[in-house]
């Protein structure tokens, strides 16, 4: 990549290795380290080197559109067989219940999934869950099980640091 910085190829790199493994995933980078650079340049190497050439379908974050070109689009983008389906500002899905999550789960099939954000987890473990979840729904199928894997050993362990000073 012409003008990249090197966190910007590794997270490149990255993503080609999601795709040669068939896996989905979250670019987590800070603000400003250039995620849209990243998804572009995936974009045009899947479509030299893969010969994957879409279509590709990229989620950004649109304030203000007509109700009727919001409708017409989505009747019309129901349509595709999407290849990729990547979702800036992806941490808005934290929520397993949103608008967002239920539309894109519902309506749009895409074998290969990406998530942009810079803040994958802000609060609580179930956000992070909800992300996995959208991703990779066969493995991180229910949260509970989730926060069993990773909540509750932590959770222990600091019950029993706080009984040693009890």
């Amino acid at each position: 990549m012409l003008g990249c910085d090197r966190v910007s190829l590794q997270g490149l790199e990255w993503m080609v290795s999601l795709y040669n493994n068939n896996l989905n995933g979250i670019l987590a980078d800070e603000m400003g380290l250039g995620k849209t650079i990243q998804t572009i340049a995936l974009i045009t190497y899947l479509m030299e080197h893969k010969r994957l050439n879409g279509p590709y379908l990229i989620i950004v974050l649109i304030l203000m559109l007509s109700d009727l070109l919001v409708l017409y689009q989505l009747f019309f983008f129901l349509q595709i067989r999407w290849k990729y389906m990547i979702v800036d500002e992806g941490h808005r899905m934290k929520n397993h219940h949103c608008k967002l999550t239920q539309v894109l789960n519902t309506h749009y099939v895409a074998p290969r999934r990406i998530l942009l954000t810079g803040t994958p987890l802000q609060n609580k473990l179930p956000e992070l869950w909800a992300l996995l979840n959208f991703l990779l729904p066969t493995i991180f199928k229910s949260c509970s099980t989730f926060e069993q894997w990773f909540n509750a050993p932590f959770a222990m362990t600091g019950e029993r640091v706080l009984q040693q000073f009890a």
